[in-house]
């Protein structure tokens, strides 16, 4: 008697179990359909935990940015190394698009190679032949407007101190380039990236292609110029 009745304890006891487990299985395979499962799962990550990184915190409707900025030249005429120096001026219609203007002055100074070349054409007419000396033409001041695209944003963490907003954008324009032989047209393409430090601090990081045509004694020919440059602006 005692042996019936552990045993159908012991049954009762595996048919609830069973049951049990069908039901947890099915709660788990309709996890998707569970309204309040679901509800609960957002809850652990709100909305807010993604807007926070979607919304832009620094505000660029109809707004002025004026810069400053340094840059390195490669390419051009091959025998002068470049440096700029200029300023920048944006004006930003929304977030996604701006224009500008932008004028630059550059120092220009023989490099290895050209000093080699000249003391050689200078040390030929020294001693009687009639060598010339190599002809360069370089640029003084850039005179530059600009359309400025910026199709990717997102935010920095700066080492854990502060959050700032970037942008990485795209650029094309066009202007006048003043040169030892006179004025000419310049043309420039290129990108880089915005950091917006606050509502009123800015940097940038560019690297663009401009180009143009010189002149020396034997004609004209194009010179493609590759410019690195970083900015330090204020937003007005």
């Amino acid at each position: 008697m005692n042996l019936k009745i552990i045993n159908l304890i012991l049954s009762s006891f595996m048919v609830i179990g069973s049951i049990a487990f069908a039901d947890m299985e099915n709660d788990m395979n309709s996890l998707g359909g569970n309204r309040e499962l679901i509800r609960r799962a957002r809850a652990i990550n709100p909305d807010n935990k993604v807007q926070i990184v979607q919304n832009r915190t620094v505000d660029r409707h109809w707004r002025m940015e004026l810069s400053l900025l340094s840059g390195l030249v490669a390419g051009g005429d091959p025998y002068v190394d470049s440096n700029q120096l200029g300023a920048n001026l944006d004006f930003h219609i929304n977030p996604r698009w701006s224009v500008g203007a932008r004028y630059s002055s550059t120092s220009n100074q023989l490099n290895s190679e050209g000093k080699r070349v000249f003391q050689s054409a200078n040390d030929a007419r020294a001693s009687g032949q009639d060598v010339p000396r190599p002809a360069v033409d370089f640029a003084s001041d850039t005179y530059l407007g600009v359309i400025n695209w910026y199709p990717i944003y997102g935010k920095l963490n700066l080492l854990d101190l502060a959050i700032a907003q970037f942008d990485i954008y795209l650029l094309a324009g066009g202007g006048q380039v003043k040169l030892n032989s006179g004025m000419t047209s310049t043309w420039t393409a290129g990108g880089g990236m915005a950091v917006w430090l606050s509502q009123h601090l800015s940097t940038r990081f560019e690297a663009r292609y401009q180009g143009y045509k010189d002149s020396i004694y034997s004609g004209s020919r194009q010179q493609d110029l590759t410019i690195l440059s970083f900015s330090l602006g204020f937003i007005l």
